[in-house]
């Protein structure tokens, strides 16, 4: 029988016992709230798909029109987009879909606007690529609430801006873009004739009633630009099945990211596809309203435990990743290194996610209170040896 607490029952001794790299990186000693892996039990009908597939011995060379028609009808229901099955591609993940937008819009001395601090992947994706393109940082501001500033956007582009990277929600400082925003990028974009690449991985995970906003719908003229990137590991935990899927209602960029893609993004796994599709239903829908109704609860408890701890934590809007500055005498790194070894918790040093993040560290909330509580005991305890 199923039961919503199932959300708040993770152990450390159970999930020790569990396989993954979140909880198996670092010694058994540590916590690990660095990755943006929940430590949730997995889904019922995922598993009673996964299994059914195995059953079924659908473990042949696949082929992924069912799934891509699931996600077109998912899109044209949620995301407001008008798209068929042939606007739609199946990605190993949202990753590699940052590779494809570079591979796809820029040139060698093309500049790709990012946003500081931003995900560290979209950096990594435009040193990776052999396109050798330029990151332009955006700088979003804690003390204005990491405010997507668009008058500060346009005077970051030139001749040369080919890419805008749009991460919503936004990781790691938990913003969900305001129609204003996205408005906003969206004009810089068709006035400047600029291909946009948006990452909407945590477009489930908002908080207080807010609603995602898919940056793509706002009207043809920035869809034309835009392709749109989705993924289920973060909703449902199951990064290890490495499923994403790309889509855009430009048809022609469509033909043109299958052409850079082939050989190369070969899709997924017979087992994704199988996994991904009741994910996809609306009839799915039970499982991310019990899980965000958990999410609001914990997001309470970090918001009331890291303040105590004089922390400054911006308002967590979307994602389940707290953002906190810590007012120390060290630098990020020597902060990570010592919560690391004296606290025995593993976060993410904020200076991964661009210059802004100095003084931060990323925490992933989606556990139990149990771990949480004692995860943070554990930070407290450390921060007072250093008054």
């Amino acid at each position: 029988m199923y039961n919503e607490d199932i959300f708040n029952s993770a152990s450390i001794e159970g999930m020790l016992a569990a396989p993954g790299e979140k909880w198996h990186r670092d010694p058994p000693d540590i916590i690990p709230m660095w990755l943006a892996d929940p430590d949730f039990p997995t889904a019922p009908f995922i598993k009673k798909a996964l299994i059914n597939a195995v059953q079924d011995e659908d473990l042949y060379y696949g082929f992924d029109t069912p799934v891509r028609e699931k996600m077109a009808e998912k899109i044209k229901r949620v995301n407001k987009l008008d798209v068929t099955k042939e606007n739609v591609m199946v990605t190993l993940g949202v990753n590699p879909a940052m590779w494809l937008a570079i591979k796809y819009a820029c040139r060698e001395g093309d500049e790709v606007v990012v946003t500081d601090p931003m995900y560290f992947p979209f950096f990594e994706a435009v040193e990776a690529t052999t396109t050798k393109t330029k990151p332009v940082h955006w700088k979003l501001h804690e003390e204005e609430g990491y405010r997507f500033d668009v008058e500060r956007l346009k005077k970051l582009i030139t001749k040369k801006t080919k890419l805008i990277f749009v991460c919503n929600p936004h990781n790691p400082s938990g913003r969900v873009m305001t129609k204003e925003e996205l408005k906003g990028i969206a004009d810089v974009a068709v006035d400047n004739k600029i291909t946009v690449m948006a990452d909407e991985l945590w477009e489930d995970i908002v908080f207080d009633d807010r609603k995602h906003l898919t940056l793509a719908s706002l009207g043809p003229e920035i869809a034309d630009l835009t392709m749109t990137s989705w993924g289920f590991s973060k909703t449902w935990g199951i990064a290890g099945l490495r499923i994403g899927y790309l889509a855009a209602t430009n048809l022609k960029m469509m033909e043109n990211l299958s052409k850079l893609a082939k050989g190369i993004m070969r899709g997924s796994t017979t087992l994704s596809y199988a996994a991904a599709m009741p994910t996809l239903d609306p009839h799915s829908d039970y499982w991310k309203r019990d899980m965000m109704k958990h999410l609001h609860h914990i997001r309470g408890i970090c918001y009331k435990r890291l303040g105590e701890m004089g922390c400054a934590v911006s308002e967590l809007q979307g994602t389940y990743l707290v953002f906190p500055r810590f007012d120390v005498d060290m630098t990020t790194d020597e902060l990570h290194r010592l919560l690391f070894e004296k606290a025995k918790v593993s976060l993410i040093e904020g200076t991964k996610f661009g210059p802004e993040g100095e003084k931060h560290l990323r925490m992933t909330i989606a556990t139990s209170e149990q771990i949480l509580n004692e995860a943070l005991d554990r930070i407290e305890k450390t921060l007072k040896t250093l008054k």
